[in-house]
């Protein structure tokens, strides 16, 4: 079997107005997930316009920050924007220097050096600022913690407005004309996750309204900037990344042109992935190992040649960024294994004065992804070291740090991200009371990969319809992630390797009555292992594929899970299963057991209950319990649980001796001299031999549970190991055994072609299958086959023999193409038996309270 990569952590669903027709139900329920509910909210998400921005007044401070400026207009007094050497802060400064120049200010800026002089403001560049004449500094994507920095400025005659989005610290800068943060505790603004360019767009709109001529080059920039510094793609920023990146490809902007072009991003609209994956990077590596004002400088560019060689000279920087961080990946990850032990540091914390301060956060991201807990990278140059961290849902970085701050000498960031400096003798100490925090915030220590999931779907919600309304949701980023479903039991009906290397997997899956074509990126390798499957579990995207003028539903596969291959054990298992099924499938219906099992009573006492229901510890479970000196039987219902458990066993030489497998209702007589493995759905009635009954997974109905529970013996101990999930695999049984309307339409026509309308002659049973799915693409049980003649003959309309691998049919009545099913006892058996399954599942969280209740669970790992 594939387990997956991920451990699938479902949403709920929920539940929706049924009288909202506009969107689909799966729609309006990931809406109401996300606290989007009401038919505003619905309408401003879904149609996000640039009239829903907020009025830019609403931020404290803006009104003093739009009279100095305007005043320094009026004066012509040189201004300065002193911005950020990452994408945002870049993006922020490109914005107010064109907004600034075409309001006629006399405007320059400055991008402090990563590595000689850190972020933000510094007095170093606060004198040469002076030097140069300029009255007013406006900061962008920095400034809120620089308190002393400020405070100096202001001491030279400088007045200093600052326009940030970090977190402010227990003091803001008291000598600031103005501070315009959304942050600020004291700031009733209604949307508190704007970008640094964010912040640097509302101040264009209060200081020229939202009609800017050249709004829209504004808004582009202001995108990118959004997109790139990983904000929330929600309210304010989903109205400016959308409007913004809508007609990205037609911008007017030189720079921009030029990357775009060197990139091949041809597209008129531009996804947000692109921006984090390709234009961003290329913007952030100016500032990370060489000038950032490149980056300025082509955004800023109104010559076509000029911004080709800038386009061109970023994109060298990033290959050779792209370089350097592979290295210092490798030689932390070395430091990680060498120097850390996992088992006890929630949180990593790693220096070097070999890795270059530039590429830390980038590095802190990968690792991240690789172990599943916040990291810390620092580079250190003399005495000092500066950092950066990336943190993982649950565990707030900046709060932490905050209560560390003895330890650094400053720091800022956000809740997933931030950036450090501190003496190298403080990086021991604080590595050590970093980790101690970690663990009184109680956060959970899993480093398991986790897969959100927004919704399981039914088979019959995966079509084109779906997939186009999810594009409505679009900018998909974070905080408006795009939604990864999961459904069940898809059929592979075809699948090849695809791509440079064979890395990537095409299939072909049966959903509900479709099928539907999916794409597993760097998913080959796992060809081989699905040729054997014939069903698979997938969590995917769900999108749109527009291919030469088709436009069909297409999954794009994050992960994927086989409950069992069609090996030789599987075929053997199903022939013995399927050769004892129909002896018991009257009692299966449930008929006989209610009457049965009305006055026995459940021994709760001798019951325990597996608590951790995963693959690994049930057969951890059953190992302890088949070494032990009492006898076991572990009853198991469907073939393909009986396959899960036998491919286990079977790999350790020892537990394959140590039980017998039966098919059969009667078990032999000696069965008392060993344990069993007994599969089939009535395998608990014969138990009276055996100390210990496992109930591996779910009877085929409530009552058959009820009666096996209450027939136990009282000195017998009952072991509970199922599952909700596990009634899947009765379902499918179900599936393999019970023909639907249209495939007894299929075959009876089939038969007619075949006799030549006569409906008398002998076909080869094996051979009548290969035609069936060569022409009407109906792969059908050997079982289902023999059903759909049974039930022929048991309503009259054909009359034969089966033996010796052939039907031999005799004659037929005619009809009016309606099969009277109430007629055939097996189609009702088999009705019965799939509908009992049903009711079961949707009963289970109810059956769970009332019949278990009281019994004990134990874990086990």
């Amino acid at each position: 079997m594939i387990n997956g990569n991920y451990i699938w952590q479902v949403g709920s669903t929920q539940e929706v107005d049924d009288n909202y027709d506009e969107f689909h139900h799966v729609i309006l329920q990931l809406l109401k997930k996300r606290g989007i509910v009401t038919p505003e909210q619905i309408h401003g998400y879904i149609y996000p316009k640039l009239d829903n921005l907020y009025d830019p007044m609403l931020l404290k401070d803006m009104d003093k920050a739009v009279v100095r400026i305007k005043e320094a207009l009026s004066k012509k007094q040189k201004v300065t924007i002193y911005g950020d050497y990452d994408a945002d802060g870049i993006t922020s400064c490109a914005v107010l220097m064109k907004l600034l120049k075409n309001l006629g200010g006399t405007v320059n800026y400055y991008i402090p050096s990563r590595l000689d002089e850190g972020y933000g403001l510094n007095k170093d560049a606060i004198d040469m600022i002076h030097k140069q004449g300029t009255k007013l500094i406006i900061t962008v994507d920095n400034g809120i913690s620089s308190c002393e920095e400020v405070q100096y400025a202001s001491s030279l005659g400088l007045d200093v407005i600052i326009t940030d989005h970090h977190e402010p610290q227990q003091k803001m800068p008291q000598a600031a004309i103005a501070i315009v943060d959304p942050k600020r505790e004291d700031c009733s603004y209604p949307f508190k996750e704007l970008a640094g360019v964010g912040v640097a767009l509302k101040l264009a709109c209060a200081l020229k309204g939202k009609d800017l001529k050249f709004g829209k080059e504004l808004l582009e920039l202001a995108a990118i900037g959004t997109v790139a510094d990983i904000v929330p793609l929600l309210d304010e920023n989903r109205i400016i990344v959308k409007n913004g990146l809508d007609d990205l490809g037609n911008t007017k902007n030189l720079g921009l042109k030029a990357m775009m072009n060197l990139l091949n991003l041809n597209d008129i609209s531009i996804e947000p992935g692109k921006i984090s994956y390709l234009l961003a990077p290329r913007l952030n590596a100016a500032g990370r190992i060489a000038n950032p004002e490149i980056a300025v400088e082509l955004l800023l560019c109104e010559d076509a040649k000029r911004a080709f060689e800038l386009a061109t000279t970023l994109e060298r920087i990033n290959q050779e960024r792209q370089t350097l961080e592979a290295k210092i990946l490798d030689e932390a990850k070395t430091v990680i294994e060498q120097e850390i032990d996992l088992d006890i540091e929630n949180i990593i914390v790693i220096s070097s004065a070999n890795w270059h301060p530039g590429v830390t956060g980038t590095v802190a991201s990968k690792l991240v992804e690789i172990y599943s807990r916040p990291c810390i990278i620092i580079s250190e140059k003399g005495d000092e070291g500066r950092g950066s961290g990336r943190s993982i849902s649950g565990f707030n970085l900046f709060n932490a740090l905050s209560k560390l701050s003895h330890l650094l000498i400053r720091f800022g960031g956000h809740e997933q991200a931030a950036g450090l400096s501190i003496k190298v003798e403080n990086i021991g100490t604080f590595r050590r009371e970093l980790n101690q925090l970690f663990v009184q915030d109680t956060v959970q220590k899993d480093a398991s990969p986790k897969l959100d999931i927004d919704l399981e779907l039914n088979q019959s919600d995966i079509n084109l319809k779906l997939a186009e309304q999810l594009e409505l949701m679009k900018p998909f980023g974070y905080g408006n992630p795009k939604p990864v479903f999961m459904c069940r039991n898809l059929h592979i009906q075809n699948l090849r390797t695809v791509g440079s290397g064979d890395k990537h997997l095409k299939l072909n899956l049966k959903s509900h009555e479709n099928n539907i074509d999916a794409i597993g990126f760097n998913f080959g390798l796992y060809k081989e292992d699905l040729d054997m499957a014939t069903i698979m579990d997938a969590a995917f995207y769900l999108e749109v594929n527009r291919w030469k003028g088709s436009i069909e539903p297409q999954l794009n596969i994050k992960d994927l899970r086989v409950p069992f291959f069609r090996d030789e054990l599987l075929l053997d298992v199903e022939n013995n299963y399927y050769r004892y099924f129909y002896s018991y499938l009257n009692v299966l219906n449930g008929k006989s057991i209610r009457t049965s099992s009305e006055d026995k009573l459940i021994n709760e006492d001798n019951m325990l209950i597996l608590k951790n229901k995963r693959i690994q510890a049930k057969i951890g479970y059953i190992n302890s319990l088949l070494k032990a000196k009492s006898k076991v039987m572990i009853a198991i219902n469907t073939p393909y649980k009986a396959w899960q458990l036998l491919t286990y066993l079977r790999e350790d030489d020892d537990l394959r001796n140590r039980a017998k497998v039966s098919y059969c209702l009667d078990l032999p007589a000696q069965s008392h001299d060993y344990n069993v493995i007994a599969v089939n759905p009535l395998a608990i009635c014969n138990n009276k031999n055996f100390e210990d009954i496992v109930f591996y997974d779910t009877p085929f109905s409530v009552d058959i549970l009820k009666k096996q529970l209450a027939e136990v013996p009282p000195n017998s101990k009952t072991h509970i190991l199922f599952e909700r999930e596990d009634l899947r695999y009765n379902y499918l049984v179900c599936q393999q055994i019970l023909p639907s309307i249209n495939e007894l339409k299929v075959v009876y026509q089939m038969i007619g072609k075949l006799t030549l309308g006569t409906f008398e002659g002998s076909l080869n049973i094996n051979e009548f299958r290969n035609l069936l799915q060569k022409q009407s693409g109906i792969d059908m049980h050997l079982c289902r086959l023999i059903n759909v003649f049974k039930i022929f003959q048991e309503i009259g309309i054909i009359k034969l023999n089966i033996e010796d691998g052939f039907f031999h049919i005799l004659g037929h009545e005619k009809h009016n193409n309606k099969f009277q099913l109430e007629r055939s006892k097996t189609y009702l058996h088999l009705y019965l038996l799939k509908r009992n399954v049903v009711e079961f599942y949707n009963k289970f969280q109810i059956l769970q309270s009332d019949i278990f209740m009281n019994v004990e669970e134990i874990e086990w790992t």
